[in-house]
């Protein structure tokens, strides 16, 4: 993924295709945006050509530029595996659902854990939420991207951090690992130290994040005014991320 962003430029260049060359554009101004630490105003417009896009187009091609075309279409989903192995960033927030998470909600402090770079952390920070950023940093140590924190992380396991900051209105976890069970931990804290609190999760389900018993055994909240923060959260590529709520207990 070295070359990511010089790989696709040259091949939108060759290929000179409108609805391309605009996802390119925009990939383009989502790595800007990301290298100089700044968050996203809105989220992303999907990225790739769906199975149908794809046989429209690559009819009208000579078998140069269909090889072309689909080298290009890998790199538009690999978006997220490059932001990840570059900059260590797994979820884009954007400033309209981090200012919908605090109006919706009425969010005024928030405490995210397992934050890596804490990327969310400064959207929250820039909506106007006064956010504590925690992580245990382990992963850092072995890896070159947890040097470029984007707001300020405090050295802290999940649990002792909800231990800690339990007088925080929210409590945010962006992509828990889909093994081990660190997210059932969490829920367990958050019941035991911080049951006031909204605890989002921001994942897959069943997918690329958060542990199979997860998904199987918590209950979520439904609600408009969640409904209406996802909208503003569009997965950007075949992920389904969404933001969820864990349900408070009766």
């Amino acid at each position: 993924m070295t070359n990511f962003l010089k790989k696709i430029n040259q091949l939108d260049k060759k290929l000179n295709y409108g609805p391309i060359h605009n996802q390119v554009e925009e990939i383009n101004a989502i790595v800007e945006h990301v290298a100089n630490q700044e968050v996203l105003p809105v989220a992303p417009a999907p990225l790739g050509l769906l199975p149908d896009q794809f046989e429209e187009v690559v009819d009208r091609l000579n078998e140069e530029q269909k090889v072309d075309l689909k080298a290009i279409n890998n790199l538009l989903n690999s978006l997220r595996q490059f932001l990840s192995l570059k900059y260590g960033v797994w979820s884009l927030p954007n400033k309209k659902t981090a200012t919908l998470i605090k109006q919706e909600l009425a969010i005024n402090s928030a405490l995210e854990i397992m934050a890596g770079n804490a990327y969310w952390s400064k959207a929250l920070n820039e909506a106007g939420i006064r956010v504590t950023a925690t992580d245990s940093l382990e992963w850092a140590k072995t890896s070159s991207t947890g040097k470029r924190e984007f707001y300020p992380v405090v050295d802290l396991d999940a649990v002792s951090a909800i231990k800690k900051f339990a007088d925080a209105d929210l409590i945010l976890c962006s992509w828990a690992p889909n093994f081990g069970k660190s997210d059932l931990d969490v829920i367990r804290a958050w019941k035991k130290f911080a049951p006031e609190s909204h605890l989002l999760f921001i994942g897959e389900k069943e997918g690329a994040t958060n542990s199979p018993e997860f998904w199987e055994n918590e209950n979520f909240v439904n609600s408009s005014s969640l409904r209406k923060i996802n909208r503003s959260f569009k997965s950007y590529d075949f992920i389904d991320e969404q933001i969820y709520e864990i349900k408070h207990e009766l």
